[in-house]
């Protein structure tokens, strides 16, 4: 008995090994997923922009700004893992207010990869263009499930607001909520997008909407993030994950004009 344990444990041990050198390798395709949508137009009140993000390698980010030339705060928006900045123009046109929203690397235009890194240095050079095009004009960070790490990570004191759908503290503990929690996330990430450092220096003016029912961004996890920042608004949905954004745009819209002036009704 004593032998057969021992080697159970021992075929355990590989197993374990084997699985969490897995998680490493191919975790960046499960937690990106670019796609470029070919069959739909972007909203008509959306032109595209080209931005240079990697000099030395030729990289350019590709996206749209909405409403460029309306009044208003002016919002940078960072949207989920998957696909195309595109799908968001036609409802963030519903804001009346201009919006910038760029793709990540390899996601709808834009060149290149994606990875935590580049998701992070892309949004900084993205944040600097908006305050060149858009000078002396309040922005408004904005983010949908992992957008809002982006989002939260580049927030300065100059940022005049934050809408947040779905944050949570790092990618480990939402995965330390699904099954994976027997694996040491903490130390197999390598896309950690690990926003706690940031969440006690975010804006006077935040709303934080998440669903007591989402499947993948728990309401506890979020919970705990709102446990940081007290000042924040909260909207408490009860849909599913990929909806918690879109159902809400109404509520951001009038949370938009609660806060900042200029903003068409």
């Amino acid at each position: 008995m004593p032998q057969l344990l021992k080697r159970a444990g021992k075929v355990f041990g590989k197993i374990y090994l084997l699985v969490c050198v897995v998680l490493w390798g191919i975790q960046g395709f499960v937690i990106f997923r670019p796609y470029s949508y070919e069959d739909i137009m972007p909203a008509r009140t959306s032109v595209e922009y080209e931005l240079v993000v990697d000099e030395k390698r030729d990289i350019k980010s590709r996206g749209y700004i909405v409403r460029e030339n309306a009044p208003g705060p002016v919002i940078l928006f960072f949207g989920g893992r998957a696909g195309d900045a595109l799908g968001y123009t036609h409802a963030l046109d519903r804001l009346k207010v201009p919006v910038v929203l760029p793709n990540y690397r390899g996601h709808g235009k834009s060149d290149g990869r994606p990875s935590e890194r580049t998701a992070l240095a892309d949004a900084k050079i993205t944040l600097q263009m908006v305050r060149e095009r858009f000078p002396d004009r309040p922005i408004v960070l904005m983010g949908d499930s992992i957008g809002c790490a982006v989002a939260i990570s580049i927030a300065d004191s100059n940022i005049a607001g934050m809408i947040l759908a779905s944050p949570f503290r790092s990618l480990a503990h939402v995965a330390d909520r699904s099954v994976l929690r027997a694996i040491p996330l903490g130390l197999l990430m390598r896309h950690k997008f690990d926003s706690r450092s940031k969440l006690d220096s975010l804006p006077d003016k935040v709303q934080v909407i998440y669903s007591k029912d989402d499947e993948i961004i728990f309401a506890k996890e979020t919970e705990r993030v709102l446990e940081k920042i007290p000042q924040a608004d909260v909207v408490i949905d009860k849909g599913r994950h990929y909806f918690v954004f879109s159902e809400n745009l109404y509520k951001m819209k009038q949370w938009l004009i609660d806060n900042f002036d200029d903003i068409d009704s």
